[in-house]
């Protein structure tokens, strides 16, 4: 039985320029008024996530910074995961070698470092293959983050706060940071990326904010009101 259902943010409930699908959104309120709280799972930093939780109408609990940090909202407990120390490091590093730049409101960012997509991501593993971090595309931004974080091991955590089993989770994204979440979660759905194929259940025909409204539809007809 379905329980919960986490989702991406950028690039799966919205378009090109960011702005938000409102026929994504619209099905998430459905779907929460059919007693399934929606957990917003993002790489942006938390207060921006929880301001989306809130416009939107989600009552799950929020995924930020890719898993570095998870916030409850029934208890306001907010768990911080991996070595912010690490990433600082190996920044520092790759900062004397290369024009790198930090993206706005960095400062808000507690467990990990993003940088303007100005470079090519393989280019940046290798520059910083001694050093203990990953390195991820998000496709709006290139994020370098303890090995230890992931929205997938964030996930869990939300099933603890929640009560229930992976499972009994449905999980939506569109780019490889959202790989961990899909592979454990109980159903997963990939926003037109076929890249994500091998750990998706379904993998929708459109992209962006169109292609989440279609994930969340899916949800609704097959893994909701089928039950």
């Amino acid at each position: 039985m379905l329980k919960a259902i986490a989702i991406d943010v950028d690039g799966t409930l919205t378009d090109e320029n960011r702005r938000l699908h409102l026929g994504a959104v619209t099905k998430i309120r459905e779907i929460e008024s059919l007693g399934v709280p929606v957990i917003l799972a993002t790489g942006n930093v938390l207060c921006i996530a929880e301001a989306a939780s809130v416009f939107i109408g989600t009552t799950g609990p929020v995924i930020a910074e890719n898993g570095g940090i998870v916030a409850n909202p029934r208890t306001d407990e907010v768990r911080y995961i991996g070595d912010i120390k690490k990433v600082e490091k190996a920044f520092q590093d790759l900062a004397k070698r290369y024009n790198v730049r930090k993206i706005k409101r960095s400062e808000l960012r507690k467990t990990e470092i993003a940088i303007y997509r100005d470079f090519e991501v393989n280019e940046l593993k290798k520059a910083l293959q001694d050093f203990d971090v990953s390195i991820v595309d998000t496709k709006f931004a290139i994020h370098i983050k303890d090995p230890a974080v992931s929205k997938g091991k964030a996930l869990e955590e939300v099933a603890k706060f929640l009560g229930i089993q992976l499972s009994e989770i449905a999980a939506i994204g569109d780019s490889e940071n959202d790989r961990e979440m899909l592979e454990i979660a109980g159903y997963s759905i990939s926003v037109g990326e076929e890249s994500l194929k091998d750990v998706s259940d379904y993998v929708t025909r459109s992209s962006f904010g169109e292609g989440g409204e279609e994930a969340l539809e899916f949800c609704i007809k097959n893994l909701i009101l089928q039950e």
